[in-house]
C-alpha cells in the first residue's frame, strides 16, 4: 500500500510537472554559432592588443639601421675597433675580416722596454699594444679612418672613411637619418671615464700617457625616444639610454668615425 501510494506521487512523462529534464530555454545558454563569434571577438581583441604594443615597442626608435652583430672574442679580446670597424664595412657591403684589419690595415705599434721606460704610441696615432692580448689598448678614430681608407682602397671601394671627431648629438643623429651607422668611442659602462695605473711614454714626444681603463669602441645604429641602438662587440646588438650614451660619448671626447 505504501508502494503504490508512492508509485501514484510520481509525475508522470508529459506531465506540467515533469521540469527537470527538459532543456534549458534558449535565452539561457548561447548557441554554438554565438560561442564562435564570442570567441573570434575575443582572439581579435588580444591580436589588437598586441599590435599597439609591439608599436609602442617598435616606434619608440625614430630610425635602426640592420647591422649584424661582430663579436670581438674570441681573438680580439681588445680589438672593439677592429671588430667595429668590419661590422660597419660589412653593413656596406664590404666583406671584412675582423683580424685582418686589426693587424694588416690599422696601424699598430708594441710597446718597448727602454732605458727610459716602456714606451708605446699616441692613441691618436696608432692602436697601442696587441689586441689580441691582455697588453692591447686602443686607438682614436684618425688611425681607424687610415687602416678603413686603406683595406677600402685594396677592395677597390668607392667608399671612404672619415674622421667626424666633434659631431654634435643631433649629428649622430642625422646620420643614421641618411643610413650611416657611426661607429664612436664610449665607455664598457657609459660611465664616467676612468684611467689606472698603467701607463707608457709616449715615443715622439717623451710625455707620460695614461690610458682609459674602460673604454670601448661601438657601433651606434639606433636612435628614438629616450633609447639608442649600438652594435657592442662584447654583447651585439642592444638598447641603451640615450642621455647615458650622449654624456659618455662627450665625455669621451665627441669621437666618431663614419664611411661614405
Amino acid at each position: 500500500m505504501a508502494r503504490g501510494m508512492a508509485e501514484n506521487t510520481l509525475p508522470r512523462q508529459g506531465s506540467m510537472f515533469l521540469f527537470m529534464d527538459r532543456p534549458a530555454p534558449r535565452h539561457a545558454r548561447p548557441s554554438g554559432a554565438l560561442t564562435r563569434l564570442l570567441a573570434v571577438a575575443i582572439c581579435c581583441a588580444a591580436m589588437l592588443c598586441a599590435f599597439q604594443l609591439y608599436g609602442r615597442v617598435y616606434h619608440r626608435f625614430d630610425v635602426r639601421l640592420p647591422v649584424r652583430a661582430v663579436l670581438q672574442n674570441p681573438g680580439l679580446p681588445n680589438g672593439c675597433e677592429a671588430t667595429s670597424l668590419a661590422a660597419l664595412l660589412r653593413y656596406k657591403g664590404v666583406a671584412a675580416n675582423k683580424l685582418d684589419l686589426a693587424y694588416a690595415y690599422i696601424p699598430r705599434e708594441d710597446f718597448r722596454e727602454t732605458a727610459g721606460g716602456r714606451t708605446g704610441p699616441d692613441p691618436e696615432r696608432a692602436y697601442a699594444g696587441d689586441p689580441s692580448t691582455g697588453l692591447g689598448f686602443y686607438c682614436f678614430a684618425a688611425p681607424l679612418a687610415q687602416g678603413a681608407n686603406r683595406y677600402l682602397q685594396q677592395q677597390g671601394s668607392s667608399f671612404y672613411a672619415v674622421d667626424v671627431t666633434g659631431v654634435t648629438a643631433e649629428g649622430l643623429k642625422q646620420y643614421l637619418c641618411a643610413g650611416d651607422p657611426v661607429v664612436v668611442w664610449v665607455t664598457l659602462d657609459l660611465s664616467a671615464p676612468r684611467t689606472g695605473s698603467f701607463t707608457w711614454v709616449l715615443a715622439d714626444t717623451g710625455e707620460t700617457y695614461t690610458p682609459y681603463a674602460n673604454l670601448h669602441c661601438v657601433v651606434l645604429t639606433g636612435w628614438g625616444r629616450g633609447v639608442c641602438e649600438i652594435m657592442d662587440p662584447l654583447q651585439g646588438r642592444r638598447t641603451v639610454d640615450q642621455q647615458a650614451f650622449i654624456d659618455s660619448f662627450e665625455q669621451m671626447g665627441s669621437r666618431a668615425l663614419v664611411i661614405h
